[in-house]
C-alpha cells in the first residue's frame, strides 16, 4: 500500500449504516457516471437540513456517557444532562442544536469516472443546496464579508460555504457536509515544530500546552484531533479537520517508513489524560474536557514538522453521503434515544435546586448586591431582562463612547449577554438563543464599566487577565453559560425576545431577552477569582 494518499484512506462506513436517498439515480454513459444537478443540489439542502438539528449516534452516546460516569463531577453531568436535552428538543426540528449554526463546509472525494450533467459545476450546486436549507429553515447567517481591508457586513444568506473536492479514482462521489460553529473553528491551530520534539517527553508537553491552551469558549466536550508531520502545513489541518470528524479512523495503526499515514492508539490515551487533567471539564469544571481524541502521523520534509490540532464542539454536525452506480445513500442521523431522558432530567432538577436564584429587576439593584455576594464556582438561576450584544454591536458602542463621552441610557444597567439567536420559525417566540465566546468582548469591558455599563455579563468559555482586572477593578460580575444549548435554552428558559436597537446588523442587533431561570455559573466573581485560572 506504499504511497496511497490521505484521500484513499478516508473511512466512509459501510452501506449498512446508510440509508438511501430517494433522489434522481446516477446513470451510466460512455464509461462515465452521470449525476443530475438537481439531484446534488437537493443532496446538500437535505444534508445542512438534517445536520442543523440531529449529530451522530456517537455524540449522544458520549452524553450519556458522562451522565453515567459516577467519577464526573456535578457539573460535568449537570452540562452533559443538558446537552442531551437540547439533542431531544433540536430532533424535533423547531429549534437547531446551537444558535450558532455554522458554516457551511464540504469535503468531497470525486471520482475520475464521475460527471454532472451539461458540465455544470459540483462546488456551485452544493452551495445551492446550503443556501436553500438556511433559507427554509431559517438558520442562522453568521458570515461577514469585507467592504475593505477594516469595514465588513453580513452577507445575509450565510455564503460563502467552504467546500474543498478532491479527485480519487472510480465512479463514485463521497461528500461529507459539515456545520461549523465559530467556536470550535477558532481553535483550531497549526505550528511549525523542531523535530527535536520527536522525544516522548517533549511531544507530551508541547501536547499539554496546545491541548490546555483549547480552553472551554469552544462547548467542550471535545473531539480533539493532532496531526503531526505532512508535506505542508496546509495538508496537516486538513488531515486535522477530518480526524476530528472520524474520517481517518480507518489509518493503520503501524507503519514501515514508506510515507503511508498512521493511526497512534497509545498518543490518542495520552492526549485523554492531558484533556482529563486540565479540568476544565464539561465547560464548568471536571474531567470530560474530551470525549475522544485522535493521533495521526504523517511524513514531512526533514527540515520542518507541521503539528495541527482541531476540534469538534458538543454540536459534533456532520453527515456522509456516498453515491455510486447503485444510487444515493446518506449516514443515519436520529435524535437521541429517551431512555436516558428521565435521568437527564433527574440530574438537572438536583443540581438546580441548590443554586442561587436571581430576580433581575429595572426598578432597583438588589439583583446586582447578590451576584457581588456570590464566589466564583457558585451557581446560579437568571430570570428578567437583559440585554444581548455581540462584537459588531460593541464596536459601534465603542465609537458612541469615545464621540458623545457617553452611553445609551438603554445600555447601562441591565447584564450584558453576548448572544445572537436564530430567526424565530413560524409560531415560536424566539429562535435558537445560547451564548458566544467572552472573551472577543474583553477589550471593551474596561472602557464601557467606567460608565456604569456591562457589570455583568453572560456568555461563554474564559476570558483574558485584562477583562479579569476590570472586573475586579469595578466589582462586577461574569457567569458562564451553558455552550451549545440553544434549543434547550429556546424552550425551557426564555420567555420573550425583542430587537431594541441597530437592526440593520442582522443577527448583531441589539436586544432584550426576557430569562427565565437560566442557568450559569459565577465564572469571575466581584474579587477577579476566576474558576478558569490555573
Amino acid at each position: 500500500m506504499a504511497h496511497v494518499s490521505l484521500d484513499g484512506l478516508i473511512r466512509f462506513g459501510n452501506l449498512s449504516d446508510l440509508e438511501t436517498m430517494d433522489l434522481i439515480a446516477p446513470m451510466e454513459k460512455n464509461g462515465y457516471l452521470v449525476l443530475q444537478a438537481d439531484a446534488l443540489r437537493e443532496c446538500s439542502r437535505i444534508a445542512f437540513t438534517k445536520i442543523a438539528y440531529l449529530m451522530p449516534e456517537t455524540q449522544y452516546d458520549a452524553f450519556a456517557k458522562i451522565i453515567e460516569d459516577p467519577e464526573a463531577s456535578e457539573y460535568d453531568r449537570f452540562v452533559a444532562s443538558c446537552l442531551l436535552e437540547n439533542a431531544l428538543i433540536s430532533g424535533k426540528r423547531r429549534y437547531p442544536i446551537c444558535q450558532d449554526t455554522g458554516t457551511a463546509l464540504v469535503y468531497g472525494w470525486r471520482g475520475d469516472r464521475i460527471e454532472i450533467e451539461k458540465n455544470i459545476d459540483l462546488e456551485e450546486l452544493l452551495v445551492q443546496g446550503a443556501a436553500q436549507a438556511w433559507t427554509q429553515e431559517k438558520l442562522r447567517n453568521s458570515q461577514m464579508g469585507p467592504l475593505n481591508m477594516m469595514e465588513e457586513c453580513n452577507t445575509k444568506d450565510n455564503l460563502p460555504a467552504g467546500i474543498q473536492i478532491r479527485s480519487i479514482k472510480g465512479k463514485e462521489l463521497r461528500l461529507t457536509f459539515v456545520a461549523k460553529g465559530g467556536g470550535s473553528a477558532s481553535r483550531s491551530s497549526i505550528s511549525i515544530e523542531s523535530p527535536a520534539i520527536l522525544r516522548a517527553d517533549k511531544l507530551e508537553n508541547v501536547l499539554r500546552l496546545r491541548i490546555n491552551a483549547l480552553g472551554p469558549s469552544g462547548c467542550p466536550p471535545y473531539a480533539i484531533a493532532m496531526v503531526l508531520g505532512g508535506t505542508n502545513p496546509a495538508q496537516s489541518l486538513y488531515a486535522a479537520e477530518l480526524a476530528a470528524l472520524g474520517l481517518l479512523d480507518n489509518l493503520p495503526t503501524s507503519a514501515n517508513g514508506d510515507g503511508m499515514p498512521m493511526r497512534d492508539i497509545l498518543w490518542e490515551k495520552k492526549m485523554l489524560t492531558i484533556a482529563r487533567d486540565s479540568g476544565f471539564g464539561a465547560q464548568w469544571g471536571g474531567s470530560h474536557f474530551a470525549v475522544s481524541t485522535r493521533a495521526i502521523r504523517l511524513s514531512r520534509h526533514a527540515a520542518n514538522l507541521p503539528l495541527a490540532i482541531a476540534v469538534s464542539c458538543a454540536a459534533n454536525r456532520h453527515v456522509s453521503v456516498f453515491i455510486d452506480n447503485s444510487g444515493w445513500y446518506i449516514e443515519k442521523l436520529s435524535p437521541p434515544s429517551q431512555c436516558l431522558e428521565n435521568k437527564a432530567q433527574e440530574i438537572i432538577l438536583q443540581t438546580s435546586a441548590k443554586a442561587e436564584i436571581i430576580q433581575i429587576t429595572q426598578s432597583d439593584d438588589s439583583w446586582l448586591s447578590k451576584l457581588r455576594s456570590l464566589q466564583a464556582g457558585t451557581m446560579a438561576l437568571i430570570s428578567g431582562p437583559v440585554l444581548l450584544a455581540r462584537d459588531m454591536a460593541h464596536a459601534r458602542l465603542l465609537r458612541m463612547l469615545k464621540s458623545d463621552k457617553k452611553l445609551p441610557d438603554w445600555f447601562i444597567g441591565l447584564p450584558v449577554f453576548y448572544a445572537g439567536p436564530t430567526e424565530a420559525k413560524q409560531g415560536a417566540k424566539t429562535g435558537a438563543f445560547g451564548p458566544t465566546s467572552a472573551s472577543r468582548m474583553d477589550s471593551y469591558l474596561e472602557a464601557f464599566m467606567k460608565v456604569g455599563a456591562s457589570m455583568v455579563t453572560i456568555a461563554k468559555g474564559s476570558r483574558s487577565n485584562e477583562a479579569r482586572r476590570a472586573i475586579a477593578t469595578h466589582r462586577g460580575v461574569y457567569c458562564a453559560a451553558i455552550g451549545g444549548v440553544a434549543a434547550l435554552n429556546a424552550e425551557r428558559f426564555l420567555q420573550k425576545l425583542d430587537t431594541i436597537q441597530f437592526e440593520d446588523l442582522g443577527m448583531e442587533a441589539v436586544r432584550i431577552a426576557v430569562l427565565d431561570r437560566l442557568p450559569v455559573i459565577i465564572a469571575i466573581d466581584s474579587h477577579g477569582k476566576d474558576i478558569y485560572d490555573s
